[in-house]
């Protein structure tokens, strides 16, 4: 993993903490060579465009952006899921706090594309179907991306999303907690690659 991440003055406490106040906590974990490998394997991969609005009612969003998921044998990406989750894991193991719902295993490996000058995605919450953490490596790309109240973005406040960057982000499950923070991505200053590992669970710990 050495080569994978830099470590080197990650404290667990301080992002826990972070997750249990605001949601979400950045920091940066990826060496630059290997951030630069998965970004010359995400040039190489079809982007399927996602829909531009999504929900009804007062609980519409909308996005600009494409995605893909069908990752080959070899993959970095795999590499990464892998190597991350094992790192975490140990890491929680060793802290003697039981962070969460059911031990932590990704099952959801998605790689998103931003271009430039695009609307990105507005205020919104992942899918109740994702327990403990979402979690949002950034590939390349200048974005600005904010933790908020609610869907109107009200008390917004800025997490870190710079290029090679791990946005953490707090799901059902992570420390008995059933919230889920209100985020969103603008500022799309060049085109954005960004790498998403979501654990899914049929378990629904209440509305959406």
């Amino acid at each position: 993993m050495k080569g994978f991440f830099v470590l080197e003055n990650l404290d667990l406490k301080r992002m826990w903490q972070e997750l249990s106040g605001p949601g979400a906590a950045s920091f940066k974990i990826l060496a630059e060579d290997f951030r630069i490998s998965l970004l010359r394997e995400a040039h190489q991969y079809p982007y399927r465009p996602e829909a531009e609005i999504v929900g009804s009612g007062n609980r519409i969003v909308r996005q600009q952006l494409g995605s893909f998921e069908d990752f080959p044998d070899g993959s970095q990406f795999i590499l990464l899921k892998s190597s991350f989750q094992t790192w975490l894991n140990d890491r929680v193991a060793h802290s003697q706090v039981s962070s969460f719902q059911k031990p932590l295993s990704f099952t959801s490996l998605v790689l998103q594309k931003y271009a430039k000058d695009s609307l990105g995605m507005t205020p919104h919450r992942d899918h109740l179907r994702y327990i403990n953490l979402v979690c949002v490596f950034v590939i390349e790309g200048q974005a600005r991306f904010y933790v908020c109240a609610d869907r109107s973005g009200t008390d917004a406040k800025e997490v870190d999303a710079s290029p090679g960057s791990v946005i953490l982000l707090r799901a059902p499950g992570f420390l008995g907690s059933r919230d889920r923070p209100f985020h969103y991505v603008t500022g799309i200053q060049e085109t954005r690659y960004s790498f998403g590992l979501r654990q899914e669970h049929s378990l629904r710990f209440g509305r959406p």
